[in-house]
């Protein structure tokens, strides 16, 4: 039910751990929320709001949590043989099959990812050379847009979350090997058994980060996510607290899969 104080909802972001539930609700039978998934992809089908999703969706969250430190960690510098110019080059694998067959009934949907915060280093962003992932827009709306998503995620990560936990594990375990002058992420490959964890979760809290940047970037309506911030080690840019600055400071109106459906015009 939409009301003064709370209106209708016309465009939304959805957290990774809600997208491929809206997205495919069929592989969540058996979950308590199953109607409401289904609902709200009847929504997005209809046309009645309007999906987004990070592009972390497909460049951090996309990789398989044991591989991350692996993956990130072999992240390297070479030079353009074109151009003679510095590259950052990064080593990925293809989507696990169940990530891309989301990510097709994602886009299936109308939904769009929203670019990033612009970083040289990792700066990742998905391939998209037939322009069927990314928001649609001018070279002068994505600057515009990712101005804003650079603001947000530095004000998020001076706050000591987002992508600044994985920036400090990387630095630390750089720092314990007595390896100088590589890059932060190839750090992360120096985590031990046990830390492995750690950097996988650190992964998820940059994307979460990043996400809530993005969204701010482009003027989203809604974030929508069951996200406490309760499963992150340490702190998290979904907390009670920090979801607090993010509305205070920003305006971001966070809405749970039910609490978004009330909402749906």
């Amino acid at each position: 039910m939409t009301t003064k104080s709370h209106p209708a909802i016309r465009t939304v972001t959805f957290d990774a751990n809600v997208l491929e539930a809206v997205a495919l609700p069929d592989r969540r039978a058996r979950d308590p929320l199953y109607e409401t998934y289904a609902s709200i992809h009847r929504a997005l089908k209809e046309e009645r709001i309007k999906g987004y999703f990070s592009q972390t969706y497909c460049t951090l969250e996309g990789i398989q949590s044991a591989d991350r430190p692996d993956v990130l960690g072999r992240t390297s510098v070479e030079i353009d043989p074109t151009s003679a110019g510095i590259v950052i080059k990064h080593h990925r694998k293809p989507l696990h099959r169940i990530h891309s067959t989301a990510l097709q009934a994602i886009l299936q949907l109308g939904m769009r990812a929203l670019r990033g915060p612009a970083r040289m280093v990792d700066g990742l962003v998905i391939k998209d050379p037939d322009n069927t992932i990314y928001v649609s827009e001018s070279i002068a709306q994505t600057i515009e847009h990712r101005e804003i998503a650079n603001e947000v995620a530095a004000a998020i990560e001076c706050r000591g979350v987002g992508r600044a936990v994985a920036l400090k594990l990387g630095l630390k375990f750089s720092d314990r090997a007595g390896t100088t002058g590589e890059l932060w992420l190839q750090g992360l490959a120096q985590a031990n058994p046990v830390e492995r964890t750690l950097v996988s979760k650190a992964i998820a809290e940059w994307s979460d980060g990043d996400a809530i940047a993005s969204h701010i970037g482009y003027s989203i309506d809604a974030f929508c996510t069951k996200d406490l911030g309760r499963s992150a080690n340490g702190p998290s840019i979904l907390n009670a607290k920090n979801r607090a600055w993010l509305t205070e400071t920003y305006g971001v109106v966070f809405v749970t899969p039910a609490e978004l459906l009330q909402r749906v015009p």
